[in-house]
């Protein structure tokens, strides 16, 4: 009968064999993060079974040149001996590549908390850095041993289908020869489709939930990482920019509007100061809003800043549009959303140019203090190459011991900026950006730290405050402290009484849902997005205020120069938080990543709308309801119709304006 034959039987296991290996990975990884679902356990079977049809087909892919070798007329497997050795070698190769790429996976979600993808491609511009991270955080030798006793055991486990071929032939008939192609092309055919319907199994198949969690399940990394290989860096349409134009003159309040020029300049105008206040702000590395006790947290781990924030102002409801530290860095420094599809647009050389309002700040000296190398991620150039009299100071300049991967300690670095700004001349303002960075995974905490004691909190207490980890809440702990201590020292420091200080998280974290937030923070993934934003002088602003109005991080130049009472021309999507009017409605714009579709949106007073990135599938959600997941455009239809045109506005703008802000 045709099912005796060889190579039926042979590749046929073989497709079985590999796919056997991949659902195993596919339950390794299901059970190291299961942790995090909140999708019904239906859902994670529905999961399995569409994973388990992409697994089959990266089977059947990998199989195909073996297929081929069968096939060939004469010139084939069973006949040629040393076409076997090469598809053993082929077959070899392909195992180690695929099981160290699936581990490669697993360690990178549980860093980023999503599949890997072309972006993740990105920390291969660092590889010494991501290696060192990585050697830091997780227990490389073991892994990498288990990965190579894996390869051993899964090759050797393939490689015994070979015997099967070294069996005498026991179909002769071209019947059964014929029927065996027939079937066996079928199967393969199915293997590698996936669905009995008229298109083909896609990735898209997988985001059935709004669990990210049960979307990964489904998901195969490598096939994902195939389709995502293809997306290229998402450059500006100027049609689509031109047709919102209008609109987001108004919106930004352009003084000469100009539809040819595409202009979207404001000029501000002030009395120059003779006291022009110094002003630092500091990059707080990992710091979501739902840290704070102010918002509830009873874990008590930002009494510092919270501090900061009831003597000075705090703007509760501060956006970053979307996560990746070398993102809020382009954002702060040129005022524009970095929307950069693949690559951070820090790292495209043809966005490199830019216009930064630090140059505004005419007269100050500037600094930008960072406990690694300013190489990471390409904001040296960023920086050089926009700002040209602003003086970098990294690892390799200041005398202090190297932590970890990303650098000194936060505690040594605020002691070096505190040195240098003690040390500057006081006839002179200055301007300084401190860009922290150990509140970060591997969440080093050094053991020389006077007044600060690690807290081996209870996991589960952990989770329902947000935290994912003691060594993430100690962390927290150990900048906050490192804060205080800066502050302290601030106190009865020369320069003082003559700086504002303004504090904002570069971005939040995917963890456990923080149950005294609203469901929003978790539901809609705002956690990664809302971040705190203090203003801190207390020579200047009395008393303490907070701020409910929607702001985010293109906000913050255009801020820091009404602070300094310079005269500046605003080519960015911010406004001046202190002396401009307050719009009707102000919107955050963001790219929301973290949930299970990807999505473009906007943040405003009590609702969050969403679309794909081609204006499809709006939906309208309401942040306060115990219900934020549902869709309620049909309730709100003036406001859908509103954020859905400002939503596109603001979105093609900015990356038109990514390509078009030279300095």
């Amino acid at each position: 009968m045709f099912y005796q034959s060889r190579r039926f039987r042979f590749i046929l296991t073989l497709i079985f064999k590999l796919t056997a290996v991949f659902f195993l990975f596919r339950l390794i990884f299901m059970f190291s993060f299961i942790s995090g679902m909140t999708g019904s356990w239906d859902e994670l079977f529905q999961a399995l079974w569409v994973g388990f049809r992409f697994d089959l087909r990266l089977a059947v892919l990998i199989t195909l040149p073996i297929i081929w070798a069968f096939i060939m007329p004469s010139w084939n497997l069973l006949t040629v001996p040393i076409l076997q050795k090469l598809s053993q070698f082929y077959l070899g190769l392909a195992t180690v590549g695929v099981v160290f790429f699936y581990g490669f996976d697993l360690g990178n979600f549980s860093y980023l908390g999503h599949r890997m993808d072309v972006s993740t491609l990105r920390l291969l511009e660092n590889p010494i850095i991501a290696f060192e991270m990585a050697w830091e955080s997780y227990p490389i030798m073991w892994i990498t041993l288990g990965l190579i006793a894996a390869n051993l055991t899964i090759f050797w486990w393939l490689q015994n289908g070979y015997t099967e071929l070294l069996k005498q032939r026991k179909v002769n008939r071209f019947r059964d020869k014929a029927i065996g192609f027939i079937v066996g092309g079928l199967v393969v055919l199915f293997s590698y489709w996936g669905t009995f319907r008229q298109y083909q199994l896609l990735w898209s198949d997988a985001h059935f939930s709004k669990d990210p969690f049960i979307v990964s399940v489904a998901l195969n990394p490598v096939l994902y990482l195939n389709e995502t290989r293809t997306f290229e860096l998402e450059d500006f349409d100027l049609s689509e920019t031109q047709k919102y134009y209008d609109l987001m003159v108004d919106e930004l309040g352009v003084d000469n509007p100009d539809l040819d020029d595409m202009n979207f300049v404001r000029s501000v105008s002030v009395k120059s100061k003779s006291d022009q206040p110094n002003i630092v702000i500091v990059f707080l590395e990992s710091v979501g809003f739902n840290r704070m006790a102010r918002t509830g947290n009873p874990m008590g781990a930002t009494p510092n800043l919270d501090r900061l924030a009831s003597e000075g102002i705090s703007f509760d409801r501060f956006y970053i549009p979307m996560v990746g530290t070398a993102r809020s860095v382009f954002g702060m420094l040129t005022g524009i959303h970095d929307v950069a599809s693949v690559e951070t647009a820090s790292s495209n050389p043809r966005i490199v140019d830019q216009y930064s309002l630090v140059n505004a700040l005419a007269g100050y000296e500037k600094h930008y203090i960072m406990g690694g190398s300013a190489s990471w991620r390409n904001v040296r150039s960023l920086i050089q190459n926009n700002i040209p009299d602003m003086k970098i100071t990294e690892q390799e300049d200041m005398d202090y011991p190297r932590l970890d991967v990303w650098g000194i300690s936060d505690h040594d670095l605020f002691q070096a900026a505190h040195d240098q700004f003690e040390s500057m001349d006081k006839t002179t303002p200055f301007f300084a950006v401190v860009q922290t960075a150990t509140n970060h995974r591997p969440y080093s905490i050094p053991g020389d730290i006077d007044g600060f004691e690690v807290i081996d909190e209870d996991e589960t207490v952990l989770a329902q405050a947000g935290f994912d980890s003691k060594g993430q809440f100690n962390a927290m702990r150990l900048l906050d402290h490192a804060v205080g201590e800066f502050m302290k020292k601030v106190e009865s420091s020369s320069y003082g009484d003559n700086t504002i200080f303004l504090f904002f998280g570069d971005h939040g974290t995917s963890d456990p849902r923080a149950t005294h937030m609203p469901q929003s923070d978790f539901e809609l993934k705002l956690r990664s997005y809302q971040v705190p934003f203090i203003i801190y002088a207390p020579w200047k602003f009395k008393g303490g205020r907070v701020r409910n109005d929607v702001s985010q991080l293109v906000d913050l130049m255009p801020t820091v120069c009404g602070l300094a009472g310079v005269s500046y021309e605003n080519r960015t999507l911010g406004r001046d938080l202190l002396n401009d009017d307050i719009p009707k409605d102000p919107l955050a714009m963001i790219v929301n990543k973290k949930v299970a579709n990807q999505h473009i949106a906007v943040v405003g007073q009590d609702h969050y709308l969403s679309m794909q990135k081609d204006g499809s599938d709006v939906k309208l959600h309401e942040l306060l309801s115990n219900e934020p997941w549902v869709d309620v455009k049909n309730n709100y239809p003036e406001i859908t119709a509103r954020y859905s045109k400002r939503l596109k506005g603001i979105y093609e703008t900015a990356k038109y304006m990514l390509y078009h802000n030279q300095k």
